[in-house]
């Protein structure tokens, strides 16, 4: 699908932002790890084109080597911000709404940023039975029958 001069690109899919993310990260040490020095500038390219072929295959819009790698640097900005805005690490002014982390992402600090996705992990588990009154409770109303009813079905002994 090509557009007319001037006319703005459609928006990645999620299709495509999978897509993306699957063909970058077994490369990722190519592309920017410590052996990045070694690949040739046109190895790189060559690295992008073959993402950018990958996801063309979707269908959805033809998308070119330079945009596949500037939205996967805005996706892993965006992965370390957000990231870092969950562990209190990011200043307060920011504007918007509160971000949350998606499975894409934690893919993505699993290797940009391996230290960070293991703070990060490591904030989300429950500390000493934080949790445990809620479990006791949650395990109570499924014991006493009134489980089904809390979700949208009928009590116990009723007829609908």
């Amino acid at each position: 699908m090509a557009r007319a001069s001037g006319e703005r690109a459609l928006a990645f899919t999620s299709e495509e932002l999978v897509k993306l993310v699957d063909g970058v990260l077994p490369q990722y040490t190519l592309l920017y790890g410590p052996s990045d020095k070694q690949v040739s500038a046109h190895q790189k390219k060559d690295i992008w084109r073959a993402i950018a072929k990958d996801i063309w295959t979707l269908g959805v819009y033809h998308r070119r080597s330079i945009h596949c790698r500037k939205r996967w640097e805005d996706i892993r900005r965006w992965s370390k911000k957000t990231a870092e805005a969950e562990l209190g690490m990011a200043s307060q002014r920011g504007r918007g709404a509160r971000r949350t982390m998606t499975p894409l992402m934690f893919r993505i600090l699993a290797v940009a940023y391996p230290e960070l996705d293991g703070r990060l992990r490591a904030s989300q588990q429950p500390q000493g039975g934080e949790y445990s009154h809620i479990l006791l409770i949650l395990h109570a109303v499924e014991v006493s029958g009134w489980g089904r009813w809390a979700v949208g079905f009928p009590r116990p002994g009723r007829v609908c």
